[in-house]
């Protein structure tokens, strides 16, 4: 496609639906959604790239990804330029545009988006996939939809699932899902009362719900365990040196519990969860209070957490 042609319906888009705000992407010439340089999530972007093969043992050309609330589209395109096919889910108008200029820019027919909630997710509606992306979403669901949401996943996922989300530090509160307790905190989406045209505008946060549920490590990790994932992992490399201290790239396998011959006195046992660093007597839902070395590292966190929404949006 034309250069000057990119550009001027690039211009349409961000008058209408204003400019892109963390995915950068190359288009032509000297063309792209942000401009020319490292202007939002491409170390993030190179980490899953290079997660995706590694694990995948199989030529990305023979994958079907699906890319979870893909914002702006960095991902979902970046997967459908190595031949992967691809769906990105979108719940937002606004970056749905933004990500479907891309797709047309680069003439990706392996590529779709569609416009929906994540909360809808089945394998019924999407089908499966050999991989799934869980990029920057999980921790805009609230309790108990986050539990829901991690089963959907693992139904619609044949072989792993890539999360890169906000953990929480402390666990001040818990809640029961099928039985289980797990704990983190709530945080803050919306304003109490705020309206739908709002919430819709703030691209950056959750859909509707005035709150989310951040889990603990343990609980995550317990969560998925609990959906069907076989093996978690946590990634450090490639790095992202600026990642805050309360968020993690994990890679949850999909597999089959394997029987031990040697220890079948073991095999017979469930898989146990890892513990809460609590004193878990209370009901579920009741808040604990914060020692002040948790207080002190939950403020650590969120201050890297603004620094790094700094650097993204400068």
């Amino acid at each position: 496609m034309d250069v000057e042609l990119i550009e001027s319906r690039k211009r349409r888009i961000v008058e209408r639906f204003g400019p892109w705000s963390a995915h950068n992407i190359f288009l032509e010439g000297d063309v792209y959604t942000i401009n020319k340089g490292i202007a939002g999530d491409e170390v993030k972007l190179r980490r899953i790239l290079q997660n995706v093969s590694d694990l995948s043992r199989r030529p990305l050309d023979s994958l079907r990804v699906l890319d979870l609330a893909c914002l702006e589209g960095l991902y979902a395109v970046e997967f459908a330029r190595h031949g992967a096919k691809v769906v990105g889910i979108e719940g937002r108008e606004a970056n749905l545009a933004k990500a479907r200029f891309a797709k047309e820019v680069l003439a990706l027919e392996n590529l779709e988006f569609v416009q929906d909630d994540v909360r809808n997710l089945s394998k019924a509606k999407y089908g499966q996939f050999d991989v799934v992306l869980c990029l920057g979403i999980l921790y805009h669901l609230d309790a108990p939809d986050v539990l829901a949401f991690l089963e959907q996943m693992a139904d619609v996922c044949r072989d792993f699932a890539l999360i890169d989300t906000h953990v929480s530090l402390v666990p001040e509160k818990s809640f029961l899902h099928r039985g289980r307790k797990y704990w983190g905190r709530a945080y803050q989406e919306h304003a109490a009362g705020s309206p739908p045209q709002e919430r819709t505008g703030r691209l950056w946060a959750s859909l509707d719900n005035p709150e989310s549920f951040w889990l603990t490590r343990p609980s995550l990790y317990n969560a998925l365990s609990h959906a069907g994932f076989t093996t978690v992992y946590e990634c450090h490399m490639p790095p992202e040196s600026e990642k805050p201290l309360d968020r993690v790239t994990l890679l949850a396998m999909r597999g089959q519990r394997q029987e031990l011959f040697c220890s079948p006195i073991l095999s017979a046992q469930p898989i146990g969860d890892l513990a809460e660093n609590v004193d878990d007597a209370g009901d579920s839902g009741m808040e604990r209070p914060r020692s002040k070395l948790r207080a002190i590292g939950e403020l650590l966190a969120a201050t890297f957490r603004k620094l790094g929404k700094r650097v993204l949006l400068s």
